[in-house]
């Protein structure tokens, strides 16, 4: 019996299971038709008409992009312990050669160069030689210049690129930090440490190859642990939640805006 009904019910669903196919056909056939009627000419006419070439480049051929960036700086490690709210600015430069094909995109070098620099203010009061009470205001600084090299990927996706590398360099950075009025009682902090960045954004291109890159940067400083550790500056004064080895270089993020130009 189950044999029979198996075979009743493919002998009643062979004609309706056939019209389902070349209906779906048809449709697939419509659709697939009015995207390159609709889409695809009309994609690649929008974007001959803005001059986006760099779009329409074969993946064979190589593609230069650089970039003027503001940085917006957040301290996500150690350093917030002194900078609150723990934000910043800053700008940086961007070259970025993609050469090899990889068939899903370009691989090549990136080489990138700026200043991201946070600050806290405070208010400080001090009596002078005349007995008059004044106020003067006093900053905690904290920058990083950087400069790094490394591998870079640039991915095809249609009206835009997604960009990504990792590189590693150097990064100067000076931390300055008053305990009173006076700036022979600062403390003054200069580092040439090792550092690592990660990056991942999106490259738009608006007209003549021009466009904006919006994206984050993740950046690592590694400090040796001398007098670059917080507790090490001025125990009286060090927030009290600091801990023992927390260096006062260490780990932001960029959230980076950038004008971009493609050769």
């Amino acid at each position: 019996m189950f044999t029979r009904l198996r075979s009743h019910r493919s002998r009643v669903a062979a004609p309706l299971s056939g019209r389902l196919r070349r209906a779906a056909a048809v449709v697939t056939t419509l659709t697939v038709a009015l995207a390159f009627s609709l889409g695809l000419p009309a994609e690649a006419a929008a974007r001959a008409k803005r001059g986006n070439t760099i779009l329409e480049r074969s993946l064979r051929k190589p593609a230069l992009g650089v970039s003027a960036a503001a940085r917006m700086g957040v301290l996500v490690g150690n350093g917030g312990v002194f900078i609150q709210p723990p934000l910043g600015y800053g700008f940086g430069f961007d070259l970025r050669y993609h050469a090899l094909n990889l068939g899903f995109g370009r691989l090549g070098l990136q080489f990138t160069a700026g200043h991201t620099r946070f600050q806290d203010r405070a208010l400080y009061s001090y009596v002078d030689e005349a007995g008059e009470t004044r106020e003067v205001t006093r900053f905690t600084t904290l920058g990083h210049t950087d400069i790094t090299l490394g591998p870079s990927l640039q991915i095809p996706a249609g009206v835009l690129f997604i960009e990504g590398g990792v590189s590693g360099g150097v990064a100067i950075s000076v931390f300055r930090w008053p305990h009173n009025h006076l700036e022979s009682d600062d403390t003054e902090v200069v580092g040439y440490e090792p550092m690592l960045r990660a990056d991942l954004a999106l490259a738009i291109p608006i007209r003549n190859n021009q466009g904006i890159r919006v994206g984050a940067d993740f950046v690592k400083i590694w400090s040796p642990q001398r007098n670059w550790v917080i507790s090490d500056f001025d125990p009286e004064t060090t927030p009290v939640d600091t801990q023992p080895d927390t260096a006062v270089f260490d780990l932001y993020l960029d959230v980076v805006l950038a004008y971009q130009a493609w050769f």
